[in-house]
């Protein structure tokens, strides 16, 4: 595959699979920290909270970030992953509950917080995935990488 396609890419077993659903994720997490911010503002009419929510959910997501590949290196995306997913659902629908509440500041903050620590870093899973998926046509891992930006 030295000039690999985006199409012959996707017909490699399992690649379409694991591809559509990481785009779809990444679409969701993209749209994280505006939705963020766009919801605190509504129910606290702070710009100020709601910056502070979204910055405490960005900080921790770069600092947790590292940590959490290092545990999927370490065990796998398999027996990983889910309970990231799990442990994010559960921050976000918590960051839901207690700005609909309209809980303290300090509180949503943490909230956003304990969101932002736990978001799956779904790029640089579906990067790993691509580089075992063609490990034997590494040629093709520039066009891969490529696919998923």
């Amino acid at each position: 595959m030295s000039s690999a396609t985006y199409r012959t890419l996707l017909r490699t077993p399992g690649a379409a699979a694991f591809f559509l659903t990481a785009t779809a994720g990444r679409l969701g997490i993209a749209m994280t920290s505006l939705a963020v911010i766009w919801l605190v503002h509504d129910r606290t009419g702070s710009y100020a909270v709601a910056g502070l929510v979204a910055g405490c959910f960005a900080v921790t997501e770069a600092l947790a970030g590292p940590q959490v590949a290092r545990v999927v290196d370490r065990f796998g995306q398999p027996r990983v992953l889910p309970g990231v997913l799990l442990a994010h659902v559960t921050a976000v629908a918590s960051l839901l509950a207690l700005t609909s509440a309209g809980a303290p500041h300090g509180v949503l903050a943490a909230a956003g917080a304990l969101a932002g620590g736990t978001i799956p870093q779904l790029g640089a899973l579906s990067a790993a995935r691509w580089s075992a998926l063609l490990r034997d046509e590494r040629e093709a891992l520039p066009t891969a990488f490529a696919l998923e930006s």
